[in-house]
């Protein structure tokens, strides 16, 4: 009974946590200006958010740059049994901030530091629902510190940064007891560490601009408490609360681009940013103060290495506004039979539009929007069988100052 009952609920808690935190769920909308054109930026991106998207970029001489956002993602998913039936999950806006500085020391050595959260999720399934022995709700939060160093020798840039990292997780679901009804509030945290590296070339000055960047895996190591409540008396001695830990490698992501300018007041960037999610093979549980040994699991999972396909644009309307777009294919790497509620995902279509104002002092808005559309997804898993689809809505900010004579992109 034991055996039955516990074992197979331990590993789907910690297997909906790490799904969620893996799966589809790589953010890189983390300044309002590459949202609004895709992120099709690692070619030439020249402010003070290039420590995210590409190091390299913050090498612009003695120029201070400094800008905070905010992203607000709404996030609307669906769920069809195979008898037709729908569910939808509740209204959420999750805001993640990022926050970046910059300053050039030389005219060719620069440094910044930056905070963004590349990997999140937080999503409420209605109570009551078919699949609450899945999931009901799940959070999973990332925070990295990146400090950087670039460095530019003529046409070439070149950057690194350290990226200190902060994750936690929260996961609650309902259990079955026989004719009675439990569940569980599972929390996790744990600290991690990388680094990226970058390059730029002006290939062609005012024209054509290359890049590359690279970004670590990171290992996290959750470390947690499995929360039970409303166990039936005879499983006491088999369910309780007790500390439960995992690992997960984050995948490695390298990034390449070019932009090229027709005339002068047109920007045309492209990008392929390819995912090292294949390092994840299987999850791997261990529950340390379980006397029975019977807890303890591991499960395959089989992910693939995938690669999203960014095109975008920029034009210049005057000396202070600025109009964007851009487009985004991004390919799921999970495979059908393990596609489950606590992370619906599917090939995804990004529709960008944004724009911006830079006052004469330097100072500057930008406004990024993303229309994010999930393909219709089979579900072949054993448990909860079905379809999933849905939309998400993006909409950043970011506020910034820019001093030196430095003017974005040119």
């Amino acid at each position: 009974m034991t055996r039955r009952l516990v074992a197979p609920f331990a590993l789907g808690v910690l297997l909906s946590t790490t799904d969620a935190r893996a799966a589809g769920f790589a953010l890189d909308v983390h300044s309002a200006r590459p949202t609004g054109m895709a992120t099709a930026v690692t070619g030439f991106i020249d402010d003070s958010s290039a420590i995210f998207y590409n190091p390299a970029g913050i090498a612009r001489g003695k120029v201070l740059d400094a800008q905070v956002g905010a992203t607000l993602i709404m996030p609307s998913f669906s769920y069809t049994n195979r008898s037709g039936q729908s569910t939808s999950t509740d209204f959420r806006i999750v805001p993640p901030v990022n926050a970046y500085v910059s300053g050039g020391i030389t005219d060719d050595l620069s440094v910044g530091l930056g905070f963004f959260s590349p990997f999140g999720s937080t999503l409420s399934w209605p109570d009551g629902w078919e699949g609450r022995r899945q999931i009901t709700d799940i959070s999973i939060q990332t925070f990295f510190l990146n400090p950087t160093v670039a460095y530019k020798l003529g046409p070439v840039r070149i950057g690194a940064g350290f990226q200190l990292v902060r994750s936690t997780v929260r996961l609650q679901r309902r259990l079955a007891f026989g004719e009675r009804e439990g569940g569980v509030d599972l929390g996790g945290a744990t600290w991690g560490f990388g680094g990226n590296i970058g390059a730029q070339v002006d290939a062609i000055p005012k024209r054509l601009h290359l890049g590359v960047h690279y970004r670590s895996a990171v290992k996290l190591n959750y470390d947690g408490l499995a929360d039970f409540d409303n166990v039936p008396e005879p499983l006491a001695n088999a369910i309780f609360d007790q500390p439960v830990s995992t690992s997960l490698l984050t995948p490695d992501i390298l990034s390449m681009g070019a932009a090229f300018r027709p005339v002068p007041s047109l920007l045309i960037a492209a990008d392929v940013v390819w995912y090292g999610w294949a390092n994840l093979r299987s999850i791997d549980l261990t529950f340390p103060e379980d006397a029975s040994g019977t807890l303890s699991s591991s499960r395959p999972k089989r992910w693939s290495n995938v690669a999203n396909y960014h095109v975008g644009a920029e034009g210049e309307v005057s000396p202070e506004w600025r109009v964007r777009g851009g487009l985004v294919y991004d390919p799921t790497p999970s495979p059908g039979d393990t596609l489950t509620p606590d992370s619906p995902d599917a090939d995804r279509i990004n529709f960008a539009v944004g724009g911006s104002y830079m006052h004469t002092s330097g100072v500057h808005v930008d406004l990024g929007y993303r229309l994010v559309i999930l393909l219709k997804r089979e579900s072949t898993a054993r448990e909860l069988p079905g379809d999933y689809q849905g939309t998400a809505n993006l909409l950043g900010i970011t506020v910034g100052y820019r001093s030196g004579g430095g003017e974005r992109g040119q």
